[in-house]
């Protein structure tokens, strides 16, 4: 290779990130035609060239002070929950002086899960920094601009400022400008990611985290020699203190309900009472739920979608609209994706095999219930009715209130007890007219 040094060298200068193959491709179209080496080699060839060539870059080490910075930054990670392997997004913020941690999952590494993780650094911290440090996520930066400077997305700007928390950003590609956070994500893989952790939920593996970090502070820096612990007691009283208000972690989006009632956000449908059809609502989305609010009134709130193209449909939500149009019970949609429990299911069923003219009408009385009424007492009640044979939503409203609302106990009955020296008296028959008793005048 050292006949073509020449030529591998002038590349490498020109373009010092061209890779081994690009540089053999380019030699044997412009240098010599029969070249033949392995790939092995002429990556090894190349690499020894870039290094005394291009050479590692040099990097400044940094000093800060306390209460200066806060790094923060994501990385997926692997998660068993519930029994099902899951890919979730560890969320780390790390205290630049005192190197004090907070390390959250979630399933999203969406704008929601940004601000819960800034606004649980902040109140773990227990106080707000004067400057935080992140990537160009587009959760956070809508454009790259010259140099430092970005344009930054509107929702985020607003949830920093709601904290008095200044912004920074790291060079594109420059992941040694928050090296600190860098570090500290490998750090909290390593010793709580590895074997793959197993949990019943989310929740409770963010207070595993956060127990974690409260004990980290125990650990003795390599470059300072004092403990996290120290460091961050200096550094406590210099943060800024929380906001007497602080923000919510939550985004706000617009959008119309549609003709079936329902709210669409980010591909997946939310329910809504049939009364707020056609109307414009607003969306509050937060970590675990959504809410939908119409003319500040809160008309619908439900668990969160995790994916995409997903329901979450209540069926309480569209009683009205059954009961006007009864003969849809059959098919429609919001009943079977309502997660119904599997008895008022049966009752459907054998209601449309019974009398299938009248079994919608009879089917909304019963889930009329779910209104006053939990879902789990109301299926307990129907398949008591199913046992017994009934068929009757009066009867089934019957066993509904005698469970919720048990009869008092009858009062017990008391003797009383004849004073003593009272004789019962004694009739005289004679007293009477027979005559008058015989007319009937008495």
């Amino acid at each position: 290779m050292d006949a073509y040094r020449y030529h591998i060298d002038d590349l490498i200068r020109r373009s010092p990130k061209i890779t081994a193959v690009r540089i053999g491709t380019q030699l044997r179209a412009f240098v010599d035609p029969d070249l033949e080496i392995s790939q092995r080699a002429l990556r090894e060839y190349v690499a020894n060239r870039r290094r005394e060539i291009v050479g590692k870059e040099a990097f400044v080490r940094a000093h800060y002070f306390p209460g200066d910075e806060m790094q923060f930054d994501f990385t997926p990670v692997k998660l068993v929950v519930s029994g099902v392997l899951t890919i979730v997004h560890l969320f780390v913020a790390r205290l630049s002086y005192s190197a004090r941690l907070f390390a959250r999952v979630s399933l999203r590494e969406d704008q929601v899960a940004l601000f819960a993780g800034i606004l649980g650094a902040v109140v773990h911290f227990g106080g707000v920094p004067r400057v935080g440090v992140f990537d160009n996520a587009k959760t956070a930066v809508t454009r790259i601009l010259r140099g430092r400077n970005r344009e930054e997305n509107e929702a985020f700007r607003t949830f920093c400022g709601g904290l008095a928390l200044a912004m920074e950003y790291a060079a594109p590609a420059k992941g040694n400008q928050k090296g600190g956070v860098e570090g500290a994500n490998g750090f909290i893989e390593d010793n709580m990611f590895r074997p793959t952790p197993e949990c019943e939920s989310v929740e409770e593996f963010n207070l595993l985290l956060e127990h974690f970090c409260r004990a980290d502070e125990a650990r003795t820096s390599s470059v300072h020699r004092e403990t996290i612990g120290e460091r961050f007691a200096r550094e406590q009283p210099t943060l800024r203190p929380l906001p007497t208000v602080l923000p919510a972690a939550c985004v706000r989006r617009i959008a119309r309900i549609n003709k079936f009632a329902e709210a669409i956000c980010d591909t997946n449908r939310y329910s809504v009472p049939t009364q707020w059809a056609h109307r414009d609502a607003v969306l509050e989305l937060f970590e675990e739920r959504v809410r939908i609010v119409v003319d500040d009134q809160v008309v619908a709130e439900h668990k969160r979608c995790t994916g995409k193209h997903q329901t979450m449909l209540d069926v309480r939500h569209a009683i009205e609209l059954l009961a006007y149009k009864h003969r849809s019970v059959e098919r429609a949609e919001i009943i079977m994706q309502s997660r119904l429990p599997a008895p008022l299911l049966a009752l459907r069923d054998r209601l449309l095999a019974h009398d299938r003219a009248r079994a919608g009408r009879a089917f909304v009385t019963v889930l009329r219930l779910l209104l006053t009424y939990s879902s789990e007492v109301v299926a307990e009640c129907v398949s008591q009715a199913l046992v017994c044979g009934t068929l009757d939503p009066a009867a089934i409203a019957l066993l509904v209130r005698q469970r919720t609302a048990p009869l008092p106990p009858a009062a017990p009955i008391l003797a009383l007890r004849a004073p003593e020296g009272v004789q019962r008296p004694v009739v005289d028959l004679a007293r009477y007219d027979l005559a008058m008793l015989a007319e009937g005048r008495l």
